[in-house]
This record gives structure tokens, sequence and C-alpha cells, in this order.
């Protein structure tokens, strides 16, 4: 079912108004701008526990299997692979090519069973990740697929596309299109909230959409930017996380909109990860740094030098030990983190 074009803002929303939300944001980023100076936690420089080489372009996605036993990654374009690893020891399992493409998104349903992946190709493809095998593939839309996510109670497939100004719920068992979200420009990240009833369409230039799930009734329609908007709910529903064009992460309450804190020093549109219990907040930094937050707080818990290029993606482990983080130096890196996701 299409619903009516998202851009029309609902009034009487119980979340802040758009314009309001934006001057908050402009004030917070004001008072915050010099904060990470002061915050920097201490410590030596740390190093990688696994540096995974393969791809032969950059590492635009990552993803854990629940269970923790596999990390997958997904290249960037030209090189259009999906590698299977053992993060424990860094081997590389498999490696599948649909092609040169890119593997934009990925992302696991919460039994394991089944990997989503998006691709620049239009295609969103479902695979058996116990032995790599292509099981489906979702055709629908009109242009390249730029994320992918399940929701958490299993039901749920949520992609976007910016080609076709759409996204779309997905029935997770059948395959059917539950209903279809225009979005003007598209979207480059999609975000459910951990009750699995609300999901987060983070757009191309600086709006952010909410939907009710899975009636597809729109919540809210939020400018919070110029560029491209990445989102995330934390897992214990304490936060919803965006980037956009200004280098603050903005942390506001999932229920009633309420800006929380912003948390600067991160690069514009940066990758977001929470670790499972939410303790932890990784976002990228200036040059090819990884960053990992205090999102109740905000205080930076360390600093990590991850890559020689631009971070793309991050991906905690499902135990919070490990963090995987992928470059533009076709570099997948795993970071030893358990002391900082300790609440």
């Amino acid at each position: 079912m299409r619903k009516a074009e998202a851009s029309s803002r609902l009034k009487g929303s119980a979340l802040i108004g758009a314009r309001d939300w934006v001057n908050r944001l402009a004030y917070v980023g004001v008072l915050l701008a010099a904060y990470p100076r002061g915050a920097a936690a201490a410590g030596e420089a740390q190093e990688p526990v696994q540096t995974l080489e393969g791809h032969l372009a950059a590492v635009a996605s990552l993803a854990f299997s629940p269970d923790g036993k596999t990390l997958v990654s997904g290249g960037g374009i030209s090189d259009g692979a999906t590698i299977f690893w053992d993060p424990a020891s860094g081997e590389q399992r498999q490696t599948v090519r649909t092609g040169r493409e890119s593997v934009s998104s990925l992302a696991f349903s919460p039994d394991g069973k089944v990997l989503a992946s998006g691709s620049s190709d239009m295609a969103i493809r479902l695979w058996d990740p116990r032995t790599g095998e292509l099981t489906k593939t979702l055709n629908g839309h009109k242009g390249g697929v730029n994320c992918v996510a399940f929701s958490p109670d299993g039901k749920w497939l949520a992609s976007a596309s910016d080609a076709d100004e759409a996204a779309r719920l997905w029935n997770a068992a059948t395959g059917a299109v539950a209903f279809t979200m225009t979005l003007r420009w598209g979207a480059e990240s999609v975000a459910f909230s951990p009750d699995s009833k609300v999901l987060a369409c983070g757009g191309r230039f600086g709006t952010l959409y909410l939907w009710a799930v899975p009636t597809g009734n729109a919540a809210a329609t939020l400018t919070v930017g110029k560029g491209r908007v990445t989102t995330a709910f934390s897992p214990d529903g304490k936060f919803l996380a965006y980037s956009s064009s200004a280098s603050v992460v903005y942390l506001t309450a999932p229920q009633g909109g309420k800006l929380l804190r912003g948390i600067t020093g991160c690069l514009p549109s940066s990758p977001l990860a929470f670790s499972s219990d939410g303790s932890t907040l990784a976002t990228s930094g200036a040059g090819g740094r990884v960053r990992l937050w205090d999102p109740l707080k905000g205080n930076l818990k360390q600093d990590l030098r991850a890559h020689k290029g631009t971070v793309c993606s991050l991906a905690f482990s499902p135990d919070g030990k490990l963090l995987a983080s992928g470059g533009d130096d076709n570099t997948v890196k795993l970071w030893d983190v358990s002391q900082w996701t300790k609440r």
C-alpha cells in the first residue's frame, strides 16, 4: 500500500517540531564545539586483533551473526564481493561475487538463519549464511539498494533506495511488500526501534523520516542537516542517534524526540554502531579514526587509529568484545573493545 508522500509534515506530533529541533541542535553544537579535546581517553595506542584483507575496494558494509561466530563484509563499487570470515581466527571462509556492484548493506535475521544484502544493482539478496548459498532475490527497487535491516522481532525487512525515492517494508517470511514509503531524494540508512514498532530512515539531504510499523503511518519528518543522514537506535531503547552534514552525532530520546546531547569530533554522515547493551557508541573520526563514546555522558572512551583512509562501516560483535571497522583502504580491522563496552 503506497502512503502519501512522507515529506508532508505532521502537526501535533508527539515528537518535537522540526524548526525547534534544528534550533536546539545548532545551540548544542555551539556549546560542545571544543568538548572532545578535553574528554579524550587516556592510554597507549591500540593495535587491531586482526587485519582482514581480501576486498578490492572500500569495505562498504559489515555484519556479525547473532552467535558472533561469523563476520560478513561487503565490498564497494568495482569489488562486489561478499566475504564470510571467522572473526576468531581471521580465516576467510568463503567469497561470493555477484558482479562488480557495491554491496552497500548487510543484515542478519535475529535467528541468524538469513543474511540480507543490498546492492547497487537494485537487488536485495537473501543468503543462507551457513553455506553461502543464495536462497532468494527480492526485486522491486528501481535504483541501487543503499540499506537493509531486519526488525528485532524478525518479522520485517526494511530497505531503501535513492534512485526510486522509496523505502520498502517486506514480510521477512514471504518476501511480500507490506508497504512502500515515498521519500524525496531517497534514503541512505534504515533502522528499527528495539520494539520493532518504529522504522527510521535517513534521507540523502538532511531529512530523517519516522514511520509506524507495520501500518506505514508517518510519525514525523524532520530536517536535521543538509547531507546524508545515518541513523541507529540503541538496543536498550534509550537513544536514537543520527549524523548528517555537521561533525556532530546527536542523541535523542526515541519517545518524545527530546534532544539529549550532541557528540562532536565525528565525521559528517558518520557510520554509527551501538554495542549490544547500549553502553558504547562507535563513530568515525578524521584521519581514519574510530571513536568509542559513552552515550549516557557523552564521554570519549577511546580513540582508535584504525585505517589509512576513511572509515566506511562499523559493527559490534553480539557479546560486545569485538568491534569490526571497514575502511576505504580495502581492509577490515577487528578490535578488542571489551574494556570499554562495560558500563
